[in-house]
């Protein structure tokens, strides 16, 4: 999509009508569909959550990130492609593990900002326990560093909502933001 297009689309929609056609619908800016499906399958498959469940955002998605700091700055050489993993059962798991790991008393330097996304209906892995002991960050960042598509030369990264619910607010903070400011 192109910026000037969306900055159209959104001042005739709705912050939830942006959502469902330039985030949820549509093809991936940055790579081919066979590629993004291929991305979405892999995802899918090794983490059990359904391949609709897995949606590629950000500016991979858009051609364009329409976060603060980054706003309309084109998907590039240095970007990553972002992907959001929904799935109950998946976030759970996770959040146990994590509530195992602290009641045993250990402690990580990123716990707050766990906490803060953890309220908000979705984990950032990359504020998950680094600790040998703590399994699911390993397997995690070890699916992620070696996953290889072709056709894909860019960095895949994840975050995992609770709900759709929770990934459809998230998103439209930042589309809100766009409106406000257009």
């Amino acid at each position: 999509m192109v910026i000037a297009d969306f900055k159209a689309f959104l001042a005739d929609h709705t912050a939830d009508q942006v959502y469902d056609r330039c985030i949820l619908t549509g093809s991936c800016s940055a790579i081919s569909d066979d590629a993004a499906h291929t991305v979405r399958d892999n995802i899918a498959q090794r983490f059990g959550v359904e391949f609709a469940n897995v949606v590629i955002v950000g500016s991979a998605n858009l051609g364009f990130s329409i976060k603060p700091k980054k706003r309309y700055v084109s998907f590039g050489e240095e970007s990553d492609i972002d992907v959001a993993l929904v799935c109950d059962k998946l976030f759970e798991r996770v959040w146990k593990e994590v509530f195992l790991f602290e009641k045993s008393g250990a402690f990580w330097t990123s716990r707050n900002d766990f906490q803060r996304y953890l309220s908000k209906g979705w984990i950032r892995p990359d504020k998950l326990p680094s600790s040998p002991v703590f399994r699911f960050s390993n397997e995690w960042w070890d699916f992620f560093r070696t996953i290889r598509i072709s056709g894909v030369p860019f960095k895949i990264s994840g975050g995992i909502y609770h709900s759709h619910f929770f990934l459809r607010e998230y998103q439209k903070i930042c589309i809100e933001q766009c409106k406000v400011e257009a």
